[in-house]
């Protein structure tokens, strides 16, 4: 239940009708309906992530404020406290609110390649849009979030403290991860290039970031900017990579029913090409298969980081789940390196 305090700070009706949106693994986030129809979008940061919230509002700002001087995608407005700030602490709770786009709504999962031309398209215009901005001007939210060596330290670190239960039901994770380790190698090199330069990404690609129009099924504006900040090339489109083309989401169990969508993989690619592709290196786009393989490989670290630091990050369901969770990634990384090395740079997708 939402404190009546939380509710009087953003000056909305008390006897609003709540519904929690289920997507999301890090904030709690409500959907505030009121007798005369206003709706907004009232959440509760994870501050434990996200330690200062008051970043990720103005960065939020700024690229709002770009955005629009580039008569681009129009971002949910924010909607400030009685006390005209950005953020209301509750104790040792943050709290803010956003208009909500009535008429929009985000899916799951991608239903079909078209779709994924068009997501990855418009994550890769909003990069484009903003990259004659200065990546300092962007504050980082979360140091080193996709710092794929940082990622693995953190990995060995979790395995040396773990309990020996966790470490032996692991195993077989563990031993993926240093079957991949050509991965952590390959980011050493380009976070020290200067042909790899930063540029200001989303960095939590998913279509379930993306509001989509109820009438026409056109993409109205990417949402969840908490982590977008500078970074190298690989986040965003290995983040759709990820998060598309597997046949079955990250917290399927039942991992022979995974498939790569070939389809949606080079639709993914050439969507966010024709936005990007002015904006990146010879040497960006020479490698831009290895993202996908990245991003994901690092997500699979991170789960099973997690897991064997008894689960203090992700959400869980139930207490085997960031183990599974890492599982299902190095399973759909297994797909990814025997698809690409076989079939790379291969066209199977035209974009209607």
């Amino acid at each position: 239940m939402i404190e009546t305090a939380v509710i009087r700070a953003f000056n909305l009706a008390q006897d609003i009708v709540l519904k929690k949106l289920s997507t999301g693994l890090i904030n709690h986030t409500y959907k505030t309906t009121a007798p005369n129809g206003d709706v907004f979008l009232l959440q509760q940061i994870n501050t434990n992530v996200f330690s200062e919230p008051l970043i990720i509002q103005q960065n939020y700002q700024k690229i709002q404020k770009h955005l629009s001087a580039h008569n681009s995608f129009q971002l949910p407005r924010i909607i400030t406290t009685q006390d005209d700030e950005l953020i209301y602490r509750n104790g040792d709770a943050a709290w803010r609110c956003f208009e909500f786009i009535k008429s929009t709504y985000s899916p799951n999962k991608s239903s079909s390649a078209d779709e994924a031309w068009l997501v990855a398209n418009c994550f890769g215009k909003f990069s484009a849009e903003m990259s004659d901005m200065e990546t300092s001007a962007i504050s980082v939210v979360l140091p080193g979030f996709h710092d794929l060596a940082l990622r693995f330290n953190q990995f060995e670190t979790a395995l040396r403290a773990s309990g020996a239960d966790r470490i032996d039901s692991a195993k077989s994770l563990i031993e993926k991860v240093y079957e991949n380790t050509y991965l952590v190698n390959f980011y050493r090199k380009i976070s020290a290039s200067a042909k790899y330069p930063l540029h200001i990404l989303h960095h939590d690609c998913k279509i379930a970031n993306i509001l989509f129009k109820e009438d026409t099924h056109e993409i109205f504006c990417p949402i969840d900017l908490d982590t977008t900040q500078p970074g190298l090339f690989f986040s965003d489109i290995g983040d759709m990579v990820r998060s598309m083309t597997p046949s079955i989401s990250e917290a399927e169990i039942d991992l022979q029913n995974m498939t790569l969508r070939k389809d949606f993989y080079q639709a993914i690619r050439d969507g966010y090409l024709t936005a990007m592709s002015a904006h990146l290196t010879q040497e960006e786009l020479e490698n831009i298969d290895l993202s996908g393989k990245v991003v994901v490989y690092m997500q699979a670290l991170r789960f099973l980081t997690d897991y064997l630091n008894n689960d203090i990050y992700y959400q869980i369901e139930y207490v085997e789940q960031n183990k599974d969770r890492a599982a299902n990634q190095f399973h759909l990384l297994s797909l990814l390196n025997d698809y690409t090395e076989s079939s790379s740079n291969k066209k199977i997708y035209l974009n209607n």
